[in-house]
């Protein structure tokens, strides 16, 4: 599961988790975000805490993610649950993607997959790649929603404009296959080497296969 805390509109990709990270938008957080990319956790708990007490949002995100990821604390999804909402009730778009994936798996709530699609279209309509993504892989697989490969697509494009590669990755495919889109396979190839350079092994090889199909019909 990804997550993205956010710095004054910039985003910081944590190479170590593979996960994308936003931070509190304030002055005082640049103690946590740079405890955070270092790894020591323990500060970055403490800043954001102070923080996420005094009704930060994005703080409040910050905590959910480090509680549910057991970061410098113990995994409680309940407390994460918590601070997700808190700050998803406050339109933290990032805190809304989480909570819904919460709900869809039943951390630390019961599951449901009503709230959790009601919480990904919130995530996706305020603009967050990961909630956008989530939107286009569930038009795509018809989950919670009528199938729709124009609308997957849409959403592909939304968040992989964003650099979000599971959505470059899926934008790719959709392009070779015509699949909501017209067939193109340049734009296929543009949008999977995007993938590829984020490290999307799924991609790279996609690119490969695009290449030897390439190969053999101009040996025919």
């Amino acid at each position: 599961m990804s997550f993205r805390i956010n710095y004054k509109n910039r985003l910081w990709i944590g190479a170590a988790a593979a996960l994308l990270l936003m931070v509190p938008a304030i002055a005082d957080d640049l103690a946590g975000m740079k405890a955070f990319k270092s790894g020591d956790y323990q500060t970055a708990f403490k800043e954001w805490k102070a923080l996420a007490d005094n009704g930060d949002a994005n703080a409040q995100c910050n905590l959910g993610i480090m509680f549910q990821k057991g970061l410098w604390v113990d995994k409680n999804p309940a407390e994460a649950f918590r601070l997700f909402q808190a700050a998803a009730n406050k339109g933290n778009s990032q805190a809304q993607y989480q909570l819904a994936q919460m709900y869809a798996k039943g951390w630390g709530v019961p599951q449901s997959y009503t709230s959790a699609l009601m919480w990904t279209q919130k995530s996706a309509a305020a603009g967050d790649p990961d909630g956008e993504n989530r939107m286009g892989w569930l038009y795509d697989e018809g989950y919670g929603v009528q199938k729709d490969a124009k609308q997957a697509a849409y959403y592909y494009r939304l968040a992989a404009a964003k650099g979000n590669v599971d959505a470059q990755f899926s934008l790719g495919l959709a392009y070779e296959k015509g699949s909501g889109v017209h067939k193109d396979d340049a734009e296929a190839a543009k949008w999977l080497k995007l993938a590829a350079k984020q490290g999307n092994s799924k991609a790279q090889a996609e690119l490969d296969a695009m290449t030897q199909k390439e190969q053999l019909a101009t040996k025919k």
